[in-house]
């Protein structure tokens, strides 16, 4: 076997190795033997108009982790640890809302304990009083709640997530599981909570998260959404298919470059045989 078949099965050897490393590591990492879903609505981007990298967009592929593996934090949570995960504070989940419909991709909000008297308790509100306030008739009046541990009513939200919304939950329709508020990051499609919009009808407790989000593939899911659906959503990153491909071309462009200085070192090497013999 001559030195540049030799070097072939080399190259072919440890690209094998680290590619079946990579995906021991990702697999013993995440806890999933696939753990990547492709993002097929807009209701997580920052921009409503173009994919940003760092955010979640239509057309991206997420690296998911097991729940089990996986510290969940909400956005208040995350404003007290500095916490962070795609250019937000606090979690993103992928949550099951129930047979026969899709999972959903959105950010944990706020957990919120069921005490089992009609109140509820939200201790991560702490010390963020600015953030919220609470309206329940009590005694014939209403009255504004104050403790962040006998909540009841409607609960208010102001200046929240990284676009600054301000939004209102009636916790009296909530009925009595202990879960998260979920809210998608899109700042144009996404006012409301899910639980106020009817993506679901209840808190999004842990028995219900699917898997946690932990890195963005930007573009690689683009494919998909254009074979699946004809490219429905794409309209609003219109700039991720000429990314993927101009993606493409730099990894093409680079594997020719590899190549050709390979090529060079070679050639030389053989010049310089030739003159020693």
């Amino acid at each position: 076997m001559d030195s540049e078949n030799k070097r072939l099965l080399v190259v072919l050897g440890v690209f094998l190795i680290i590619l079946v490393g990579g995906y021991a590591g990702i697999k013993a990492y995440t806890g999933f033997d696939t753990p990547f879903s492709v993002v097929m609505s807009q209701s997580m981007q920052h921009d409503n108009e173009r994919s940003e990298i760092g955010c979640i967009d239509t057309g991206d592929i997420v690296i998911v982790k097991s729940p089990e593996k996986a510290d969940i934090q909400s956005y208040f949570e995350g404003l007290d640890t500095g916490f962070r995960s795609f250019d937000d504070y606090g979690s993103v989940i992928i949550y099951e809302r129930g047979y026969n419909q899709n999972p959903v991709i959105h950010r944990a909000i706020l957990w919120l304990e069921y005490n089992g008297d009609g109140t509820w308790s939200a201790p991560d509100l702490e010390g963020h009083e600015n953030k919220w306030l609470c309206m329940d008739v009590r005694n014939g009046s209403l009255e504004r709640i104050t403790n962040h541990n006998e909540l009841s009513g409607t609960l208010k939200f102001i200046d929240i997530t990284q676009s600054g919304k301000t939004l209102e939950i009636n916790l009296d329709n909530l009925g009595d599981e202990s879960g998260f508020l979920t809210l998608g990051d899109n700042p144009v499609g996404n006012l409301n909570f899910d639980q106020n919009s009817g993506i679901v009808n209840h808190l999004v407790g842990m028995n219900d998260i699917r898997s946690v989000p932990i890195l963005e593939i930007p573009w690689a899911g683009t494919t998909k959404i254009l074979l699946k659906n004809d490219g429905e959503n794409l309209e609003y990153v219109p700039n991720s298919l000429p990314s993927l491909i101009l993606a493409f071309i730099v990894i093409i462009s680079l594997i020719l470059i590899v190549d050709a200085i390979f090529l060079r070192k070679n050639t030389e090497d053989m010049k310089n045989e030739m003159k020693k013999n």
